[in-house]
């Protein structure tokens, strides 16, 4: 692994632990809380966590070759349109009666999807 992909995985990490920390944490804080200031800041705390990981992600795709970074954005754009197909088509399913769509599952669908973007584009350029 070269050093970016060291530096990634470091900083992911340690992203991925302040969050596996704060998720817990804000959930119980929260109790008695809902629907007050003070609620909606406890609730944001798992966010602050997730904006590190998305930022360590930033910092590996700039120091991503051409192709790498090409790969990269096949998937991204893969993810994209894929977790659009699929929302849009729960969305007019519920009007036939599937249950509704927790919003909170979309980022999941995204990164689900990404790894299978990942594994078809790098399999284009093989």
């Amino acid at each position: 692994m070269d050093s970016n992909g060291k530096r990634y995985l470091k900083d992911f990490l340690g992203a991925m632990a302040a969050y596996t920390l704060t998720v817990p944490l804000s959930i119980r804080l929260l109790r008695g809380h809902e629907h007050t200031a003070l609620g909606y800041a406890l609730a944001f705390l798992a966010i602050i966590p997730s904006a590190f990981a998305l930022w360590a992600f930033l910092r590996y795709f700039q120091g991503l070759d051409e192709l790498q970074r090409r790969i990269q954005f096949e998937a991204v754009a893969f993810s994209f349109l894929g977790t659009c197909l699929i929302t849009l088509t729960w969305a007019f399913q519920q009007n036939a009666g599937l249950p509704r769509f927790d919003v909170s599952w979309g980022a999941p669908l995204l990164i689900f999807l990404w790894g299978i973007g990942v594994g078809i584009a790098k399999r284009s350029y093989q």
